[in-house]
């Protein structure tokens, strides 16, 4: 019993739900703007661009592509979710911390991207009558793509560098990942014309701005795990004695 209430102490409900729905909806309403910026830009940037692309044609390189993109695919990028989520429930559990938590985030992370992007995606149109023009299923804004694979992979970050106390370098190091990881899929789907180049371009930086509202949201719901010893204190990180 002591364990389990353990698991729940210093956790501030409230904090967590206001602070959650400030910054995705602020997240949104960028993401929404941004939209109404990349429709001005379709036919001066997208549609040279797409034009572009489309007369290299298709190549032994597109084919590699065309595997390699369905990392950001719906289903793959659930796949992973649900496979970071148990690894990082696992490790949280051996050391003690809120094995629940990654149980938690990460759908709920998948989820709230996913249908908050679907909406921006209603909201901002990007002339789906078009796919009928140019001969391929042109994707909505922003590239949900990009946004989700930079979304889930930060999220496991964020949880390692949160709960792990890692420095400030370490965690940028590690930020790496999700950087590299969307700016690859940005180039897949733009080369594969799977996408107007501002919808990738804005997929990436949507996948930032959710997990930035995630960042804020679970510091927020738990401010300092570390004081109820379910999470690794700075002082122990950095090799000290934590003050009495």
């Amino acid at each position: 019993m002591g364990a389990l209430k353990r698991q729940f102490a210093g956790l501030r409900w409230g904090a967590g739900i206001v602070t959650g729905a400030v910054t995705v909806a602020l997240a949104n309403a960028i993401a929404i703007a941004i939209g109404f910026v990349a429709k001005a830009l379709q036919g001066p940037v997208d549609e040279p661009i797409f034009e572009r692309i489309d007369r290299a044609g298709t190549t032994d390189w597109t084919d590699v592509l065309e595997t390699l993109t369905q990392m950001g695919n719906v289903r793959q990028t659930q796949i992973l979710g649900a496979a970071l989520a148990i690894l990082f429930a696992i490790w949280f559990a051996t050391r003690g911390w809120r094995w629940w938590i990654p149980i938690v985030l990460f759908p709920a992370a998948w989820w709230i991207a996913r249908l908050c992007q679907l909406t921006i995606a209603a909201i901002v149109d990007r002339d789906r009558d078009l796919i009928s023009l140019v001969g391929t299923k042109i994707g909505a804004f922003p590239s949900g793509g990009c946004a989700r694979i930079v979304l889930i992979s930060g999220t496991a970050v964020v949880l390692a560098s949160y709960y792990g106390a890692l420095s400030k370098k370490a965690t940028q190091w590690l930020l790496g990942i999700p950087l590299v990881l969307g700016l690859a899929e940005a180039y897949f789907r733009t080369r594969l014309n799977q996408h107007w180049f501002t919808d990738v371009v804005a997929g990436v930086l949507y996948g930032w701005l959710m997990l930035a509202a995630l960042s804020k949201t679970l510091k927020a719901f738990d401010p300092d795990p570390a004081a109820a010893g379910v999470a690794r204190s700075r002082a122990d990180h950095d090799g000290v004695d934590a003050p009495a």
